[in-house]
């Protein structure tokens, strides 16, 4: 269903308010250095807890998560403070998705599980904000190692080796995968320095990203997670509401459940032609030529379904999103990564050690209204409509403590206490405006490993055809049957994850503009989160190294983008300076937790 909206003001939402203007590009670097404040922050509370031996008490996952969104939202009051601006917010609750948790994982003061992390576990923190619509997310992948020992120079606390196994190399994929990606899309600016190895018509599409991405994650034996994308974003339009509300226009690169099963599939017709296989089955050659509806319709220049054909431009912000988990410990076995939602209840028949957190991050339907029986429910609708806006939240920023003051240890008890208790009361109230469709849950999501056998096995005798939707797991337009080819649906792929294997995740994301407004008149590229001082990668050792078609023209990418004069031109937002906080005090010794 489509809003009635007229041209003129569709103009306006869409284009004019997206104009890279003086003013614009000033509320995007805002919200850049304070999410990347904010990243640093939260690295900083991690550090202290559990690798500098700075708390008797470590923090838990979701103090962690109160601190960060406290630190966010104080920083965000301050921004344009006398200004007329009145949208300006938190646009990604702070998530600490750990090991095979990929999305969603941001846990409330009331929860039942006190999560703390343990060595060797990949923790993956998520957040952003917006200052007027125009968002800066940032996502980066942190290793969890023993307490280290003391260097005899400086004194400082170092881990005591590199971390290696599978998680390392999907650590370097994401990593390799987000820079490169990141470098394309500058080198797009000036198509004169776009390397002949890596496209000889000087021309970076969406076709090429997607190429480049997974021969990186071929290199490292990885598989690109599902919901990974590197899409274009615009005000108020920076995916918070996928699956929700379908976005006109919509402009990037989806991975999804149907890209590994054309992989799998080309995989099985070149071990039938290695074979000399005289039974090479035609169905096989048809499936792996079969048409998704989403490319049918990548003409369509309004479409909500995401398709390869688009060229990233001058004027354009961009949010690169790279997920990737090894497949190394499952000893080569074909089958695909898929995400599975959990909640209090799933799991709960397989293992009693099963991690199931509740979804604790919610959205407003603002389509949707209802006269609500309880006392509670109206006052928490009427919370929410006037102090927060289209964007995720959870029920502690309702609380009156919130934001917390994260200078003042003594008092943080106390805080916490009384927030415990009003985020008590707000959850009776939830539950009606969940049932009554005026808010919707943001799902927990974990990755898993479904072997190509157990699929072959099922998509035999599946009876829920194609249209057997999942209507609790919406996704984009156009990817609605994850396996198109072998006809399997979401609802048959559930019953699959019965026999599915847990896989750990390493996320990167990066918000980048595409800056066409610089006052000497040069493109250049603004990296607005991550980069080389907040997201420097974890100390790891992956056995594998770069390789594949793409080697040389990514080595050539990775040399402009250090050539300050004659390279590719990307500034990064900073940090904001605030000396009263630890971390800028004490930053060597938190970043001797990282890799030189």
């Amino acid at each position: 269903m489509e809003l009635a909206i007229s041209q003129r003001d569709t103009d306006i939402l869409l284009k004019e308010r997206n104009l890279l203007k003086t003013e614009v590009l000033e509320k995007y670097r805002l919200s850049g250095q304070i999410a990347q404040t904010t990243l640093k922050y939260v690295i900083e509370l991690i550090n202290n807890s559990y690798h500098l031996g700075k708390r008797t008490q470590p923090f838990s996952a979701a103090e962690i998560c109160l601190l960060g969104d406290s630190l966010m939202s104080s920083l965000l009051q301050n921004a344009y403070k006398n200004s007329s601006i009145r949208e300006k917010g938190i646009a990604q609750p702070v998530t600490l998705d750990v090991n095979d948790i990929v999305i969603g994982y941001a846990p409330e003061i009331d929860d039942g599980v006190n999560l703390y992390f343990q060595p060797g576990d990949i923790v993956s923190i998520g957040l952003g904000c917006q200052i007027d619509g125009y968002t800066s997310n940032v996502s980066h992948t942190l290793v969890i190692y023993p307490q280290g020992v003391q260097d005899g120079e400086t004194g400082d606390l170092k881990p005591t080796g590199p971390l290696l196994g599978s998680s390392a190399d999907a650590i370097c994929a994401a990593h390799i995968a987000t820079e490169t990606v990141i470098a394309l899309l500058g080198a797009n600016l000036t198509p004169e320095k776009i390397p002949d190895s890596i496209s000889k018509n000087k021309v970076v599409n969406g076709t090429l990203i997607r190429s480049v991405v997974d021969s990186i994650a071929k290199s490292y034996n990885c598989i690109v997670v599902p919901t990974s994308k590197v899409r274009r974003i615009r005000r108020f339009l920076a995916g918070q509401a996928e699956g929700v509300v379908a976005e006109r226009d919509f402009k990037g690169v989806v991975w999804s459940e149907a890209d590994q099963e054309r992989q799998l599939l080309e995989r099985t017709e070149k071990i039938n032609n290695d074979n000399n296989s005289n039974n090479n089955d035609s169905k096989v050659q048809e499936l792996i030529k079969y048409d998704n509806s989403k490319s049918n319709t990548a003409t369509n220049a309004s479409s909500a379904i995401p398709s390869d054909d688009f060229v990233p431009i001058a004027g354009e912000v961009y949010s690169v999103d790279i997920k990737m988990a090894s497949i190394e410990e499952l000893n080569n076995e074909p089958g695909l990564v898929t995400l599975e939602k959990i909640d209090n209840y799933t799991g709960k028949n397989h293992s009693k050690d099963t991690f199931t957190p509740r979804p604790s991050v919610f959205i407003r339907d603002v389509s949707i209204s209802h006269q609500l029986k309880l006392k509670s429910s109206r006052a928490l609708i009427n919370k929410i409509d006037k102090d927060l806006s289209v964007y995720p939240f959870k029920l502690s920023y309702i609380s009156k403590n919130f934001p917390f003051n994260v200078q003042d240890e003594n008092n943080l008890t106390e805080q916490l206490q009384e927030t415990y208790k009003e985020v008590k009361i707000n959850r009776l109230g939830m539950t009606e405006l969940l049932n009554r469709h005026l808010t919707v849950e943001k799902p927990v999501l974990r990755a898993r490993f479904i072997p190509l056998q157990i699929i072959l096995g099922s998509s035999s005798n599946s009876s829920t055809g194609v249209k057997g939707y999942d209507s609790e797991n919406p996704t984009l337009p156009g990817l609605e049957i994850p396996l198109p080819r072998l006809g399997v649906t979401q609802l048959k792929l559930k019953t699959m994850l019965k026999s599915s294997k847990p896989i750990k995740v390493s996320r990167e994301t990066s918000t980048v503009i595409l800056n066409n407004s610089n006052s000497n008149n040069s493109l250049e590229l603004i990296r607005l989160t991550g980069g080389s001082i907040t997201s420097k990668p974890s100390w790891v050792h992956s056995k594998y190294q770069l390789s594949g078609e793409y080697l040389q023209g990514i080595n050539e990418l990775i040399q402009l983008t250090q050539d300050e004069r004659f390279g590719i031109k990307i500034k990064e937002c900073q940090p904001l300076k605030i000396s009263s906080f630890e971390f800028t005090k004490n930053s060597n010794s938190v970043e001797s937790m990282n890799m030189d």
